[in-house]
Order: C-alpha cells, then sequence, then structure tokens
C-alpha cells in the first residue's frame, strides 16, 4: 500500500498511558462553544447554521496511550494538513459549507505520551519526541484557499490561529474558543498546523504490519484505506518520514515545514492513507 502513513511508527517508545485530567482552560472552551454555537446539532456535526468540521458518527481514539489496544504509536509533526475523506461523513470534511462564515472554535483529541521508561510501557515517550520534533507540543487551525485546478492542489494560507501548547491537555479530547473568529467562505479549508508535534492520530490495527511483512488484515485495511485519506504541506516524493538506526530524522522529515506564512503558496503533494488526524472545527454561518 503506497504511501499509507507519513507518520513515525516509533517501536521503542511504546506509547500505552491512563490519561490527565482536563484542565481548567478546556471546560471554559466548552462553555464558550456552546454559548456561541448552541447545543450540539445532530451527530454529523450540521445544521442550518453551523457545521462542525470533522465531526463522525464513527468515533476513534488516537494510537497511543491505554486506549490504544494493539495498535502501534503513530504521531505527526512539522506539517499543516487537512481530514480529506473519513468514516462516518459524507463528502470532503473540512471544506466550508457556508457562502460566509467564521470559525469559532475548535478541538484535537490528544493520547497521554509517557514520561519517564518503565517496564510496561517502554523508554519515555515525551523526550523522544521533543527530541526529534521539538518542544512542546503545539498546534493551531489555519484556513487555506486552493489557487488551481488541476494537479495536486496547490493552497494559499488566508488566515490562522493562535497555536496552542498541547502538554497540559495529553490524554484528552480538548477544544479552544477563538477570541477572534476567522472568516471563512464557501470552498476554503480548514486545516491544522503543527509545528513541532501532536499525539493526535489514528491508524487501524488492521493496517499494522504482520509478521509474515503483509498487513494483519488486508480486507479491513483496505476499506479503511477508501474511507480515511488525508492531505499534508510535503512535496510529492517526500512523504515517507521516518528514522535511521540511530533515530537521525530522514531527509524527507528533514525537509518537512508547515504552512505558517500569511498568503503564501504551497503544494500539498502527499495524500495519506487509512489514517485520520483527529481534530475538528466549528463554522457558524454569518
Amino acid at each position: 500500500m503506497a504511501e499509507s502513513s507519513s507518520q513515525l511508527n516509533v517501536s521503542r517508545p511504546a506509547l500505552k498511558v491512563g490519561a490527565l485530567i482536563a484542565a481548567i482552560l478546556g471546560l471554559l472552551a466548552c462553555l464558550a462553544l456552546a454559548a456561541l454555537t448552541g447545543a450540539a446539532g445532530e451527530a454529523d456535526g450540521k445544521s442550518n447554521r453551523r457545521a462542525v468540521l470533522g465531526a463522525s458518527k464513527v468515533r476513534v481514539t488516537p494510537n497511543c496511550g491505554t486506549k490504544a489496544g494493539s495498535r502501534s504509536c503513530f504521531v505527526e509533526g512539522k506539517i499543516t494538513g487537512y481530514q480529506s475523506l473519513q468514516r462516518g461523513t459524507t463528502g470532503r470534511n473540512f471544506v466550508v459549507p457556508y457562502r460566509r462564515g467564521k470559525v469559532v472554535t475548535w478541538s484535537i483529541s490528544l493520547s497521554n505520551p509517557t514520561r519517564r521508561d518503565s517496564q510496561s510501557f517502554g523508554p519515555a515517550q515525551q523526550p523522544y519526541f521533543n527530541k526529534l520534533f521539538g518542544s512542546p507540543s503545539r498546534a493551531g487551525i489555519s484556513v487555506l484557499r486552493q489557487t488551481n485546478k488541476k494537479g495536486n492542489p496547490v493552497f494559499r494560507l488566508i488566515r490562522r490561529s493562535a497555536l496552542q501548547t498541547l502538554n497540559p491537555y495529553f490524554g484528552t479530547t480538548v477544544h479552544f474558543a477563538l477570541v477572534k473568529p476567522l472568516n471563512v467562505i464557501r470552498g476554503d479549508v480548514v486545516a491544522l498546523t503543527i509545528p513541532t508535534w501532536a499525539p493526535a492520530f489514528w491508524t487501524p490495527y488492521a493496517c499494522a504490519a504482520s509478521r509474515s511483512g503483509d498487513v494483519v488484515n488486508p480486507a479491513r485495511c483496505e476499506t479503511a484505506s477508501r474511507n480515511n485519506t488525508w492531505r499534508a504541506s510535503r512535496q510529492s516524493g517526500r512523504c515517507s518520514i521516518g528514522t535511521d538506526d540511530f533515530d537521525r530524522p530522514n531527509k524527507a522529515l528533514q525537509e518537512s515545514r508547515p504552512q505558517q506564512k500569511l498568503n503564501s503558496r504551497r503544494q500539498y503533494g502527499c495524500y495519506y492513507k487509512a489514517a485520520r488526524l483527529l481534530y475538528t472545527a466549528t463554522v457558524v454561518a454569518r
């Protein structure tokens, strides 16, 4: 399965831990969300005046932490990316449906990486990722507007939110209310920007490598590949990030950068399958 995943499969650090209690800011953000957008709508997050981009009837948990089960641990970093398709929704997930609107809040679902070595979960994970990607764990959302019609999509960065430090919220799903909502128009894409790293990624156990050299369940992995896809701000041909035997980043990882300069244009040349970036963005019509 070509280029089905970009993120690092970190076998040395086995990410299996319990969840942290949500911080007070997470609760305040949820209250702000309710005040701004009202009670939750349908299961897919859409109504006539409000849409939760990325909401899905099929809920999953990040591939790291105690809830990951037998799935390998993956993280993403140094990237701007957006979910194209995901099981449990119809159409393109993060495309703004209104003629004019505002992004008022966003959320991200995080695993809880270990801080210390343990017999149960292996070497400490946070120090490993901090060394590889930088610290602390941070993310924000970006508004992209496509500028071409053929080939790999090219996007101009229209607006972006402030970056949030994610470490206090590891093990939770946290909502961030935007003090200054981001104006959007129909067709804009709301993407996730990760300048360092974020443990907010899901891939199915069916697509894990088996001892035979294939995947654990080829049929289910193929279904997941059709239903869960995303794009990243990496150059075509630089999609498979990774490390060598000494944990040094390969060329693709060294060159990977998020799109952060306003009005810049970037080709999103990497299309990944059987994976989900676990974030949402709430848009209200205006």
